[in-house]
This record gives structure tokens, C-alpha cells and sequence, in this order.
């Protein structure tokens, strides 16, 4: 039947209020306030109106609590998917794109090619950009009319045209 629950650990109600007040974790504190709602006779609807959380949400936390006491009501968080590739395998992929100038959709496809696992634009740029600060180089065309030596010509030329006027130039003649 919903909403009948059965709290099976004895517990003194100001003792389980010491610990909602000392809590810290938000969750947990929620979590025992419920449990305080449920202990003084409420129902799990009614607790769950006052929480503003569904009935099921509420008979997990007290299925948490009757298995695993107060140690129950913690979140279990897993931490998220495992990496494909280790943080070894990620730093001899970076020795070897080091001074390539490659882009992240080239090393994309050099992981895809070379270790066989996929891994998305995204998921390449996370790796090198935020957890290892790798520089990539950004692809663009080179002009083919350039000269080799363009800086050279360059800093000539801009030696002469910023010089001033020359002396002949100021005076005048009559």
C-alpha cells in the first residue's frame, strides 16, 4: 500500500533533532527532517507535501534508514562514467601531437585513428585544453605570393617611412 512505511529503528525524537540541527549536508538535512515528520505520526504523503518531494522519493529515504541508519541518508554518488584512456595514455598522446601545431578536430582524429576509441570534439578539448593546458595550434593558409624573407622587408620598410622629415625638407629656400 502507498504511503505506509514502517520505521524500524528505534530512535529518540530530540536526539534525531540534535542531528537535523547539527547537520551540514543539505541533503541529509532533508532527508531527517522527513524522517522527524514521519517518527511524529505524519503520513509519508503528508511528509512528502511538507518536503515537497514525491511519495517514492520519501519511502527510499526511509528504506535508507531502516537498512543503514543515519550513515544511509548520505547521498551515493558514483562519480560519473570512467575515462576511456588513462592519464598515462593521454600524456604520450600529447608528447607526441607536442610541436605538430594540430588542432583539436585533428587530434580528434588522430586519437580515433591511433588508439581505436572514440571520443567527440568536446571530450578531446576537455582533456588537452582544461585538464592539461595544452596551446593548439589554430590551422590557416599561407599566401603562396609571400617572400621568405617578409618580416625582413618589412621592418626596412617601416624604418623609412617613420623616420620624419628630413632636414632638407624643413628649411626653406628662397
Amino acid at each position: 500500500m502507498v504511503g505506509v512505511v514502517h520505521l524500524t529503528r528505534p530512535i529518540d525524537i530530540n536526539e534525531l533533532s540534535d542531528k537535523y540541527r547539527n547537520e551540514k549536508d543539505p541533503r541529509v538535512k532533508e532527508r531527517l527532517l522527513a524522517l522527524i515528520h514521519l517518527y511524529e505520526g505524519k503520513t509519508v504523503k503528508e511528509v512528502s507535501t511538507i518536503v515537497k518531494r514525491s511519495i517514492r522519493t520519501v519511502e527510499r529515504w526511509v528504506s535508507a534508514w531502516n537498512k543503514s541508519g543515519y550513515e544511509g541518508l548520505a547521498p551515493q554518488f558514483t562519480g560519473g562514467p570512467k575515462p576511456k584512456l588513462s592519464v598515462d595514455e593521454w600524456d604520450k598522446i600529447v608528447k607526441e601531437i607536442e610541436e605538430k601545431g594540430m588542432t583539436i578536430k585533428d587530434v580528434t582524429v588522430y586519437v580515433n585513428d591511433t588508439r581505436g576509441v572514440h571520443y567527440g570534439y568536446k571530450g578531446v578539448w576537455e582533456v588537452l585544453r582544461r585538464k592539461r593546458h595544452v596551446p593548439y595550434g589554430k590551422a590557416y593558409k599561407m599566401n603562396e605570393k609571400r617572400p621568405s624573407n617578409a618580416e625582413e622587408t618589412l621592418k626596412k620598410g617601416s624604418r623609412n617611412r617613420f623616420r620624419g622629415p628630413s632636414s632638407s625638407q624643413t628649411t626653406p629656400q628662397l
